[in-house]
């Protein structure tokens, strides 16, 4: 009888050993303000408190079949609060993003936010009078949502973001949209988002190298595609390969028109190399535009199209490159790039074209630039690839400053960027030419990142542009800027 209620209180032990590790796990997951959490802690207490009875008893060699019954009872009880903490909400707060999950995983909600701040300096060369580069700061993105999936097969984000390029806004839609993955590899989403169109463009503005994106790339997304264009769009996506073609209107942000633009977004991505050492991507984009906007009504309302960027330092809406209107139908832009990481080295590079079919009987014009980008970690630190967008993820530093021996990652950079908006410059407006300048801009940096969510960005830029037949409008300047972020 001995043996047999030791083996008894064996199994009963071993039953609280192996509960107590998921108890405490759900006890961790769940809000604390929980009143559910409360009843099911004071129950636990009741069972240690019978636990300690039994060992006492059992001390005493009490052979009664009570003890029998109480042992069962506790195995039973311990058995059936797990099972009720584990169908609990659980929580958790990776790398600081508060995140809600069912217990069967189909239903979750993540917050997330994202603040940039940028300083700069202007030392300008000789300058027309019109351009004078504002040396200042600004909040470049003060972005704040949540992300989640709903019934499995659907997810969502919504993104508001406070900040501006240059001037603050008073806030506008970033993301929002509802997407339905049950198909997959394919998925299908609707909304206002910005649709896949090329490497750069797909990096996440967490992860940007530099402060901004080149202009010829930035010239590229937005003719259809950037954050907040309303549209539709449908993918495929693997590990290694993302295929998308998006169906897009307007922005979110765009002045009212009449009739909004129609357009075509695509972009096929392959990751050729994949090992331990290298990654390298190809990618090829397409956008077309098949209807511009009406900016009045009537079906002989004025459709024009403008190409204009700025010096890729955003601390004012300053633009140093710029067509004017343009009397459009249509217009085109293919573009190809390609990236690829060895150890901790990184290297970017793209071409992109812009065609425009004029409505008038003049010549159609056409732009182009292009860019190319290397940095490497001073720390050791790889670049990973995200298939989710078919781009490159910023360092997530080995040794975050603060643990033993950590100083963060570090990187220096470097870029050359260029675009060329002059067609026929030297022939007047009337007969076809346009003359939107040349830009050149060289970059020099450092990223800090002490953690995997802050990252600070160092910024030394070049800035030249020529106007071929108007040298007195060529504008010149150095800038040096730093970015502060924290992203969640």
């Amino acid at each position: 009888m001995t043996k047999l209620l030791l083996s008894v209180f064996l199994i009963g032990t071993a039953v609280l050993a192996l509960s107590a590790p998921a108890v405490a796990q759900a006890r961790k997951s769940t809000p604390a303000s929980d009143p559910r959490i409360g009843i099911l802690e004071q129950q636990l207490r009741n069972v240690q408190l019978q636990l300690a009875e039994i060992k006492a008893r059992q001390e005493e060699n009490d052979p009664s079949p009570e003890l029998s019954d109480l042992k069962r009872s506790n195995s039973s009880q311990y058995a059936d609060i797990n099972k009720r903490l584990d169908g609990q909400v659980k929580t958790g707060l990776d790398n600081g993003r508060l995140t809600f999950a069912t217990p069967n995983g189909a239903f979750t909600f993540a917050l997330r936010s994202l603040i940039q701040f940028d300083s700069g300096y202007f030392s300008q060369g000789r300058n027309p009078a019109n351009v004078d580069l504002n040396s200042g700061s600004n909040f470049r993105r003060a972005q704040f949502g949540f992300t989640g999936t709903a019934w499995r097969d659907w997810s969502y984000n919504f993104t508001y973001d406070f900040g501006g390029n240059g001037v603050e806004k008073n806030g506008y839609i970033y993301t929002a949209y509802l997407q339905y993955d049950g198909l997959k590899p394919f998925g299908f989403r609707v909304g206002a988002f910005a649709p896949p169109a090329g490497i750069d463009d797909a990096t996440s503005s967490a992860d940007l190298l530099f402060l901004e994106r080149t202009s010829v790339t930035d010239i590229a997304r937005n003719i259809a595609g950037a954050p907040s264009r309303e549209g539709v769009s449908v993918f495929a996506q693997g590990e290694r390969y993302l295929v998308s073609v998006a169906y897009t209107g307007k922005k979110v942000t765009d002045a009212a028109a009449f009739d909004a633009q129609e357009a075509i977004v695509s972009r096929a991505s392959w990751l050729a190399v994949s090992n331990s050492d290298v990654k390298w991507l190809l990618d090829a984009n397409v956008t077309h535009v098949l209807k511009t906007p009406d900016l009045a009504p009537g079906t002989n309302g004025s459709n024009v199209f403008r190409f204009i960027n700025g010096p890729e330092i955003a601390i004012d809406a300053t633009r140093t490159v710029d067509t004017g209107n343009i009397d459009t139908q249509r217009v085109t832009q293919w573009g190809v790039e390609t990236a690829a990481t060895y150890g901790p080295l990184y290297g970017q590079a793209g071409y992109f074209r812009f065609n425009v079919d004029r409505r008038a009987l003049l010549p159609d014009p056409n732009f182009r630039g292009w860019y190319a980008l290397a940095t490497w970690s001073l720390t050791g630190e790889t670049h990973s690839y995200d298939p989710a967008t078919a781009s490159f993820r910023g360092l997530r530093p080995a040794k975050p400053l603060g643990s033993d021996g950590g100083i963060g990652a570090w990187e220096i950079k470097a870029r050359y960027s260029n675009v060329n908006l002059d067609y026929f410059a030297g022939v007047a407006a009337a007969s076809g030419g346009v003359a939107g300048g040349v830009q050149n801009i060289w970059s020099l940096g450092l990223n800090w990142y002490p953690t995997s969510g802050i990252r600070f960005a160092l910024n030394y830029d070049n800035i030249q542009v020529n106007h071929i037949n108007a040298p007195a409008t060529d504008i010149s300047a150095n800038a040096i800027a730093l970015r502060s972020q924290i992203s969640l």
